[in-house]
């Protein structure tokens, strides 16, 4: 298991800031698309099943949403109590919206944005942090006490340091989130409710963003 941690982490890594450090706009969604090519390549070499990471079927349309709707409600709960915890109690300034400045008015860009929010966002993200990732280190760490939960709180934490292009609060914020659907994972053993309650999550933060609204 720990090999294959490396080798997507590494593949991943390796893209977010090559890509980054040549220009390439958007380096983390394609940084998101070869950490899963590299999930993928090793899952299938290795013969592992995917309901391992969080792909299993999930169990019915009544029970996926009931459980796509408890992930948005902890989500916007989490973000909510991260945002004033950032703002009002530690004096941060608001999120950085300024990557998403253009799209404001602007049709195509917003269903650009949609489109890059339930693909790369909200399924490659939680395939790879809450699916792929909290479960290896949950491997990794074994027997350890609370192996679990720190697992969760691994993954919220470098969920949260990618998206430092939002500044401090913006990382607080995506590190609350990772946090609560981590701790959802724990529960629903699937990443599909959180594939959608991410993705809605997005979909009205683009709206708002493209109706002009702005953070704080």
């Amino acid at each position: 298991m720990s090999s294959q941690l490396l080798i997507v982490v590494s593949t991943f890594l390796a893209a977010f800031f090559g890509l980054g450090a040549v220009g390439i706009a958007y380096a983390g969604p394609f940084a998101v698309g070869a950490g899963l090519i590299a999930m993928v390549a090793t899952q299938r070499r290795r013969g592992l099943p995917w309901a391992s990471i969080g792909l299993g079927a999930p169990d019915g349309p009544a029970r996926l949403a009931l459980q796509a709707l408890i992930g948005l409600l902890a989500g916007w709960s989490a973000a909510l109590a991260a945002t004033l915890l950032a703002t009002r109690g530690l004096g941060w300034d608001p999120i950085d919206t300024a990557r998403f400045a253009d799209i404001q008015g602007d049709e195509g860009r917003l269903l650009g944005m949609l489109a890059i929010s339930w693909t790369t966002a909200a399924l490659g993200e939680e395939v790879l942090f809450r699916g792929f990732l909290q479960s290896r280190l949950q491997s990794l760490f074994g027997e350890r006490r609370h192996a679990v939960v720190l697992a969760a709180l691994a993954q919220a934490v470098l969920f949260g340091l990618g998206h430092a292009y939002q500044g401090a609060t913006g990382i607080l914020v995506s590190g609350a989130i990772g946090l609560a659907f981590g701790l959802l994972m724990l529960r629903f053993r699937t990443v599909w409710p959180l594939v959608v309650a991410h993705g809605l999550i997005d979909t009205v933060s683009m709206l708002a963003l493209y109706a002009g609204a702005r953070p704080g």
